[in-house]
């Protein structure tokens, strides 16, 4: 089924040409005749062309068959009036008029055409804005066949105005470009950008609204507007590394979000932010703390899954080597495309139930251990990290000038961790190493004050003669308070505890 969307006309014979133009050209494209035809007018354009007195008003929908000129002109050229559809819709610059003018437009997509129908949009009468408005309507809804009769082509082969011949307004009768005809021109995609900036404002000013004076606008609007645009190039140059760099832009917005989130709402009181806090540790605080505690009409299961997922496919897409298969290039698409709805939950919904509750962390008081204070026989986490590792570099960077120092210098404090991490094994009870990298250890076991003094005094042996300092405490909170009084304690090479209360 073939159809044709027109705007109507104060002229009828400009009205009356583009119809019969429109006809023609269906049976061009589509190999069938127009059988239905929808006229959008304003009311001057219907009283007109029904010729209608001012004290008449026209029907809200209405098939015609006044005997009026342009009528008669389609019966010559066989097109049959009553397949034409009236309906008046008045502009203005009310949200409401044009909402009742697009949801004429889906009436007639989706109640009177089938969704296989081939559907032309003439765009020659009416005004400006009528004409403006029904071509990014049709942008919107995919319909790609929009014309419009040229009148410079035409006015140079007509004779005459008036009804014209066939031939003429076959010759004048143009396809016009489409609107992603732009989105070629340049890798920006300008068309999807320009809807893409709207989100990303609205967003924008709802994560100001969480804290004015710790959020960072810039950084946050323009790394999700530089992730769509990478998004689109990906798209464009079918550049699968792109998307990963896409999501990976997208996501220190979405981690910035979420932080002024926890530290507003949940560690306001908390002496020492939790700055080196992943991702997935501030998603897991957040619904700790909210769990229990959220109105009975909250889907809890529902906030649980969808922060596991956004949590594995962000780590999933930002943590990976330089070899990007087309699943991984999926996710990291997938990644920047959901982003948007997960920002839109923590700022709609999240946010609004954090603010209306009690979620701050009561202020902790910091009780400092020292080793003989640890309880004999209890499970502890232990950090261990070695000192001044870091200035030792710099030293020999500025002095050494044969590699082999460097080599020795790592390979020794390898060979300390390895060393250490045997011991612990084998002389700590309940031990297990947790994380072991560089100069850094941290392991769980019951609290031996002989063992950690000879676990420092094995990492000094093997990295002939660095040291190091251990924190312990019964969380990770406390081992990392702990672990950085002891580095700041004379001299470093300390053991101290921690313990929140």
């Amino acid at each position: 089924m073939s159809a044709l969307i027109i705007l109507g006309n104060t002229n009828q014979f400009t009205f009356a040409n583009s119809i019969i133009a429109a006809y023609s050209k269906a049976v061009e494209l589509f190999k069938e005749p127009v059988q239905n035809i929808f006229v959008i007018h304003t009311a001057d354009s219907y009283k007109i062309l029904h010729g209608i007195d001012d004290t008449d008003q026209p029907p809200h929908v209405t098939s015609s068959t006044s005997p009026v000129k342009w009528m008669n002109y389609l019966q010559e050229n066989n097109v049959d009036i009553k397949i034409l559809v009236h309906r008046t819709v008045e502009l203005d610059t009310t949200s409401q008029s044009i909402e009742d003018f697009v949801q004429y437009i889906e009436y007639i997509i989706n109640g009177s055409l089938s969704r296989t129908s081939n559907i032309i949009v003439d765009l020659t009468n009416s005004t400006t804005t009528y004409k403006n408005l029904l071509s990014n309507v049709a942008y919107i809804l995919d319909l790609q066949h929009q014309y419009a009769i040229d009148t410079i082509v035409l006015f140079k082969r007509a004779e005459k105005r008036g009804f014209l011949p066939l031939d003429l307004l076959q010759a004048a009768y143009t396809r016009l470009p489409e609107s992603t005809q732009l989105d070629n021109i340049t890798y920006l995609n300008l068309t999807e950008m320009v809807r893409y900036k709207k989100i990303i404002q609205k967003h924008t000013e709802k994560y100001i609204q969480i804290n004015g004076v710790e959020s960072d606008k810039r950084f946050f609007e323009d790394n999700l507007t530089h992730a769509v645009q990478l998004k689109l190039q990906g798209d464009q140059k079918q550049d699968n590394a792109i998307y990963r760099i896409a999501s990976s832009a997208i996501s220190a917005s979405i981690e910035d979000l979420i932080t002024l989130l926890l530290e507003k709402f949940i560690l306001a009181n908390t002496p020492t932010r939790e700055t080196k806090m992943t991702f997935g540790d501030k998603l897991g605080l957040i619904q700790s703390r909210m769990e229990g505690r959220t109105p009975s009409d909250f889907d809890f299961e529902f906030f649980r899954r969808f922060n596991d997922f956004m949590r594995y496919l962000r780590n999933s897409t930002t943590h990976k080597g330089p070899i990007l298969t087309k699943e991984e290039r999926f996710k990291a698409d997938l990644s920047v495309k959901m982003s948007f709805p997960f920002i839109e939950f923590y700022t709609d919904i999240i946010y609004p139930i954090l603010s209306s509750g009690d979620y701050i962390e009561p202020p902790k008081k910091i009780i400092k251990l020292s080793a003989s204070d640890g309880t004999s026989g209890g499970i502890y986490y232990f950090g261990l990290d070695g000192d001044n590792t870091g200035i030792k570099l710099e030293e020999m960077f500025l002095s050494e000038r044969d590699e082999k120092k460097f080599k020795n210098m790592s390979k020794s404090v390898t060979s300390a961790i390895d060393a250490v991490g045997k011991y612990i094994k084998t002389n700590l009870r309940e031990s297990a190493i947790i994380f072991a990298a560089g100069d850094d250890i941290l392991f769980k076991a019951e609290f031996n004050e002989p063992a950690l003094h000879e676990i420092q005094e094995i990492y000094k042996e093997k990295t002939s003669g660095l040291t190091c300092s251990i924190g312990y405490g019964k969380s990770f909170r406390e081992v990392y308070l702990a672990l950085k009084l002891a580095k700041m304690e004379p001299g470093k090479n300390s053991i101290v505890g921690v313990e929140l209360t």
